[in-house]
């Protein structure tokens, strides 16, 4: 009997503990509709053949389906929660010519990296607006920025390289190209970065350099289906005075970024210098982040009349940033640190609606685009959502001559 006694506390609280449970009130699950639409100025509201993606933060799941007839997308039994959401559309020339009224080949995107959900916000459509861009003929077609790690342990960045590919059939003059990186932290990096305080404009990029490519209007011809190599040093980093344990020989890059004044930036003789336009954020190295930059390539007849643009909450000494409309941009590409830092996104969702990572800082990885074969001529692939478009690259080389 005095056992038994012992054991009744302990029943009544898990009797108690029962209860409670069952008090819980359990997780509300519910259904949910996206009504997703052309951009405004379309001749149609409503975008079928959509590919929509839904990724829930917490628990990684996604739900991958396609807009119907109407633009609609329902999807059942969502848990609430905070949510990635992704749609993408291709519009081909025949289909532009019709949608918008011209032929050409449109890429349509939109993006929420934290969109809540729940059954109130559920209570009617969620509403998507697309985005649009022109296809185009220009890609930044690889971009290594990861850097690597020297024998000894050390990090060596002086190896980064970017691509740019001629994606069609017809020669492209170079000549006045401008590369740049885009203003911003690539990720949380410590407990205190916040993103770019830029983001909530979509008309504009924000940039810290712009390199332009030289000549006098048809100097640089770059041929069909083929690329070029910028390199930050035009130097073969597998040599031992450098980092033999690099992934590249940029020697033979077509241009290199010579910061002009500098002490200790190399300038490669047998690589042509990019025109440095603009870059008052590092008087050194032309280094792009180790975490992820965001990339354009870009035209401009008039540099200087280009807003520059002060940086809010930055000391008041730190140099501006040149505001760049979209319209001027080329081609976009968002590397962030990782795939859980998708609130840091720098780049308007009209011209890359997603972005890239690689595994590590100074992994000795790049990114590059996903590739396809068209009469016998490689076509790498351009959605404008960098998610979609590119794949991690472990053995990263520069463009073949």
């Amino acid at each position: 009997m005095k056992t038994s006694t012992r054991l009744l506390p302990l029943l009544a609280l898990l009797i108690i503990m029962a209860c409670n449970n069952e008090d819980e009130p359990r997780l509300q699950r519910f259904d949910a509709s996206f009504q997703i639409l052309f951009p405004e100025d379309f001749l149609e509201e409503n975008a079928s053949e959509v590919a929509f993606s839904l990724t829930n933060l917490s628990s990684g799941q996604v739900i991958e389906e396609t807009s119907g007839a109407n633009g609609e997308v329902n999807i059942e039994n969502i848990v609430p929660g905070l949510y990635r959401l992704q749609a993408t559309r291709v519009l081909s020339e025949e289909e532009a010519a019709v949608i918008v009224g011209s032929p050409i080949n449109i890429n349509l995107n939109y993006v929420d990296n934290n969109l809540l959900l729940n059954p109130t916000i559920a209570a009617s459509p969620v509403q998507i607006r697309l985005e649009g861009s022109i296809a185009g003929n220009l890609v930044i077609s690889q971009v290594y920025y990861a850097g690597s790690a020297t024998p000894e342990g050390s990090n060596y960045f002086f190896d980064q390289f970017f691509e740019i590919y001629n994606n069609t059939s017809e020669p492209i003059i170079l000549d006045g190209l401008i590369l740049s990186n885009v203003h911003g932290p690539s990720g949380q990096i410590n407990p205190n970065t916040i993103p770019t305080p830029f983001a909530e404009d979509q008309s504009n990029v924000y940039v810290t350099t712009a390199w332009r490519i030289p000549g006098n209007g048809n100097t640089n011809v770059l041929a069909p289906f083929s690329a070029i190599t910028i390199a930050q040093q035009g130097i073969n980093h597998r040599a031992s005075e450098a980092n033999p344990n690099s992934p590249v020989d940029l020697s033979q890059a077509d241009f290199e970024l010579f910061v002009v004044g500098s002490e200790r930036d190399v300038d490669a003789p047998n690589v042509t210098n990019m025109e440095m336009l603009y870059h008052p954020f590092n008087s050194t190295f032309s280094l792009v982040p180790v975490f992820g930059p965001g990339t354009i390539i870009w035209r401009t007849e008039d540099f200087d009349a280009l807003e520059q643009v002060p940086v809010p909450g930055a000391n008041p000494d730190s140099p501006p940033v040149v505001k760049v409309p979209n319209n001027l941009v080329i081609d976009a590409v968002e590397a962030l640190r990782s795939e859980s830092d998708g609130s840091f996104k720098r780049i308007p969702v009209s011209l890359d609606a997603g972005f890239s990572f690689v595994n590590d800082i100074y992994s000795a990885e790049s990114i590059i685009r996903k590739t396809r074969t068209v009469d016998g001529n490689m076509i790498y692939e351009d959605t404008n959502n960098s998610t979609n478009d590119f794949v991690i690259n472990p053995d990263p080389s520069p463009a073949d001559r």
